[in-house]
């Protein structure tokens, strides 16, 4: 199972339209799960329609079983979710996590089992305990920048935590691809900085400007449901193909 996070320190760059969308890309032809993992819980807001009794952090403390909690949210693609109102999991974050370091370990062992063959996991801004024990785990880390000067200068405070996180944790995921988001090149200065994140050392992927993209979470949609035809649709199969494991599960 290949497991990929999307994930940098600032907020409001389109981590989880950016999840949402490239999960939806990936469930056209192999069994893909969406991992909530930011406590604001808005990936399940976006892609979970019905009542849930259960979630992530209910399977963390064993409350219930996996399957207990995952929501068929697609044909192939499922969403282990996180309420974003009276939920637990930033709680769990801050009080007991920090006594059971392998959690997402074990996590990941019980997502195999129902042979999923990618996991995507959306987490929330910042670096606490509970992103880095997450990232620890990850084959793959996708940095998502927004196309101004405090993106660029953002990330080489990203490169210098995940080099910490290589460090200090012994993980080995790979993180050499960014998603440079809500780019206009109608404007100089969003060529500029284009041009500024091509001199680094990820290999780009482009994501346009268009209220589409947001537009599609209130209707509970991706944006292939809602925008087929938008022009972005071939920039997230890009990305989709680039992340994609080359394994098959049993």
């Amino acid at each position: 199972m290949r497991k990929v996070s999307f994930h940098v320190e600032k907020g409001g760059t389109g981590k989880t339209t950016m999840a949402g969308n490239v999960a939806h890309a990936m469930a056209q032809d192999q069994k893909a799960l969406l991992v909530d993992c930011d406590p604001q819980g808005n990936l399940t807001s976006w892609y979970v329609t019905k009542a849930m009794k259960w979630e992530m952090v209910d399977v963390l403390q064993e409350k219930c079983g996996l399957r207990d909690a995952l929501i068929p949210v697609r044909n192939n693609l499922f969403v282990l979710p996180t309420f974003g109102i009276d939920g637990g999991l930033k709680t769990w974050s801050e009080t007991t996590l920090f006594q059971k370091p392998f959690a997402f370990a074990d996590l990941l062992v019980k997502l195999e089992e129902e042979k999923f063959s990618v996991a995507v996991f959306d987490l929330g801004p910042g670096i606490s305990n509970l992103e880095k024990s997450i990232l620890a785990c990850m084959d793959e880390i996708v940095g998502v920048a927004a196309a101004e000067y405090f993106s660029v200068d953002g990330l080489e405070i990203f490169d210098h935590e995940l080099e910490k996180l290589r460090r200090d944790r012994r993980a080995s995921f790979v993180a050499d691809k960014l998603v440079v988001n809500r780019v206009n090149f109608a404007y100089a200065l969003h060529k500029i900085y284009q041009e500024q994140f091509k001199k680094l050392r990820y290999d780009i992927f482009t994501v346009g400007q268009s209220t589409a993209i947001s537009d599609c979470v209130p209707k509970h949609l991706s944006l292939f449901e809602y925008d087929p035809i938008n022009k972005n649709i071939s920039e997230f199969q890009r990305l989709a193909r680039a992340l994609a494991t080359v394994e098959v599960n049993a």
